[in-house]
This record gives structure tokens, C-alpha cells and sequence, in this order.
């Protein structure tokens, strides 16, 4: 099959190649997008959805019609026409405003749901308009939604063995040699609603014991669902537990509780940034400063407050936490020393 051009908003074709950045689908470089690929995952996690949601409207713009067009097949042309130029967004046309246009090559996977698109709409529309109002569809909904979607195989596989407690074996997409077997706790949004964690169980290779452990919907690959049952520990489970509550994306693995010193200016920082803030259990205000306490992911709380000016936030406990964030300052140090 030839490739199919497809002439979308502006802003619609600058979050489709965001997600696919964000979602890290790349080419054999690990740096290049494969826009392609993407838009066939795209295509083919989301047409199911799409084909019931369109479904949805036009039957209930038929419904209103019922009282006042008494012809089955009137009720039906118009009931499309009005869905098509009245309900959903306007199609632009190559000549358009700011069309972007984007170049969808069928694939061994997309082919044959392609040629069922194409029969299914006849004459009834353009194929590249169809799959306009499709990627549409998309961008409207919020970003964890669109993961779950380019991910769908994976997502709902995952959320029934967490439901099942069916133990899953799968690789990550930066390191397909090692193979994680886990026993699936939840599949959740981390904060800010961006992406979509599994919170899992995990025997650690050097203790031998089970630990708590997260990892991105969008890294894991080769996954496959084991038939026998798992069984999580309740300490783990209630670290899982934890992770509900803190914060999907990083592990907690212990109950030591975590305390920062901050500055006016760092607690001022500390309200302004956002994206990574974690929680905090409670603050003592003391003449030397802000004392803040966490009972968190101690990587959470080394990953944000590195961020922070060197006098703004200083960790005071737990030790091995300071002596991490104190070997991070120094060896940036040393970088910038170099002659």
C-alpha cells in the first residue's frame, strides 16, 4: 500500500510528536523519533475506542431525530452530516490554514486495519480526513489517557493480571537482556496525571528477598503473563501502599523518615517547583530554619531538592541520604575545577 498523507492542525501534529518523544518511541538510535511507529500504535490502540465513541454521539444524535424525521435512512445521512460538520472539529484541507501534514506508511500491523477502513467508509469520506478527526480525537484527552492508549496491549494485559494476581515477565526498552518477573500490584497515574506506573513486587537478585519496585508503562516490553498465582508480602504490599499515596514513580522499600533544612528563599522554591515535589508528613520552623520531615521515596527526595541552590535546602537526615546529596554537590564541583 501507498503511504497515506494526513493534514492535521498545527497543534495537533506538535502533541502527537511531543507524546511520541515523551513516550520514548524511537528509532535503533535511541534518539531519532519514529514517527511512523508511533502513529501505527496510535492507530491501532485507539480506532476500537474511536469507532464506539463516534458511535455514541451519532446514536444519540439519531435518537433526537426520531420525533421529527419518521425515515430510517434520512435520520441516518443526516444524523452522520451533522456529526461530521457540526459536532466534531473541521478537517483542514491541504490548502488550509497551518496544515501540518504527517505521512502514515501501512505497516505489516496496520494494513489490513487500514483496508477495513477504507471499505467501511466508501464514498463517505476521504481516508486522510478520517484519520484527521481520529488523531483529533486523541490530542483532546489528557496525557495519561493518550499512554494508556499508544500502550493498550500492555496496559490492559497488565491491569488484569493485577486483578488476577498473575505474576508477568517482561524487559525494559533500555535493557532487553535483563528480564524483570514481577507480581503486579496496581497500574496508576504518577503526579501531575503525566504518566502511567506499574507498582509491582520484585525478588532482589542480591538479597534474595522481595522488595517493592515501579516502572514505566512505556518501558516495558516483551511482556508476558504467567498462569500460576503470586503472592505479595505484607510489608511489601504495604509499601506498595506507600507508593499510593506518596508517589508511584519512585520505590519505598523502608519507613526511615527523611528531613530537610530550608531557607525562607528554599521554602519559597520549594512551594514554586512543582514536578517531582514530594509529600510532606510535617515541618518544625526553628530559628536556624525550616525543617521539613518526609516518610517518602528517598530518591524522590534526592532527585528534587538537587535542583535546589546549594545554601537552600540542606538534607539532615537520614546520613546515607546526606552523604548522596553531598557526593552529588561535590562531584559537580570537581567537573567545573577541571582545568
Amino acid at each position: 500500500m501507498e503511504k497515506i498523507n494526513i493534514y492535521v492542525p498545527d497543534n495537533v501534529g506538535r502533541i502527537l510528536e511531543n507524546d511520541a518523544s515523551l513516550f520514548e518511541i524511537f528509532k535503533r538510535d535511541g534518539r531519532t523519533v519514529n514517527k511512523n511507529r508511533f502513529l501505527s500504535m496510535l492507530i491501532t490502540g485507539f480506532y476500537g475506542q474511536y469507532v464506539k465513541e463516534y458511535k455514541q454521539k451519532y446514536d444519540a444524535v439519531k435518537t433526537e431525530m426520531v420525533g421529527v424525521i419518521k425515515s430510517a435512512e434520512k435520520r441516518d445521512i443526516l444524523a452522520d452530516s451533522i456529526l461530521k460538520n457540526v459536532i466534531l472539529p473541521e478537517v483542514p484541507t491541504r490548502k488550509g490554514k497551518n496544515p501540518k501534514r504527517l505521512s502514515l506508511k501501512p505497516t505489516k500491523d496496520t494494513e489490513s486495519l487500514i483496508i477495513k477502513i477504507m471499505t467501511d467508509l466508501g464514498d463517505s469520506d476521504y481516508i486522510s480526513q478520517y484519520f484527521c478527526r481520529l488523531l483529533m480525537s486523541y490530542c483532546d484527552k489528557p496525557l495519561n489517557e493518550r499512554e494508556q492508549i499508544i500502550f493498550r496491549d500492555n496496559y490492559e494485559l497488565l491491569d488484569e493480571a493485577c486483578k488476577s494476581n498473575r505474576p508477568v515477565a517482561f524487559t525494559t526498552i533500555w535493557n532487553k537482556s535483563v528480564v524483570h518477573e514481577v507480581i503486579p500490584y496496581r497500574v496508576v497515574v504518577g503526579q501531575g496525571e503525566m504518566f502511567n506506573y506499574l507498582i509491582c513486587a520484585e525478588t532482589d537478585d542480591r538479597s534474595g528477598e522481595q522488595v517493592a519496585k515501579s516502572y514505566r508503562l512505556n518501558r516495558i516490553t516483551n511482556l508476558n503473563r504467567s498462569n500460576r498465582m503470586g503472592t505479595i508480602s505484607d510489608d511489601v504490599k504495604r509499601h506498595l501502599d506507600m507508593m499510593l499515596h506518596y508517589g508511584p514513580q519512585f520505590a519505598i522499600n523502608d519507613d526511615e523518615e527523611s528531613c530537610v533544612r530550608l531557607t525562607d528563599y528554599g521554602e519559597k522554591s520549594f512551594s514554586r517547583i512543582y514536578y517531582g515535589r514530594p509529600c510532606v508528613d510535617h515541618v518544625e520552623n526553628r530559628e536556624d530554619g525550616h525543617y521539613y520531615y518526609f516518610k517518602g521515596s528517598k530518591d524522590q527526595i534526592f532527585f528534587y531538592f538537587r535542583r535546589f541552590g546549594y545554601d537552600d535546602a540542606e538534607v539532615i537526615a537520614p546520613e546515607s541520604l546526606r552523604q548522596k546529596m553531598i557526593s552529588f554537590h561535590r562531584d559537580a564541583l570537581s567537573v567545573y575545577q577541571q582545568d
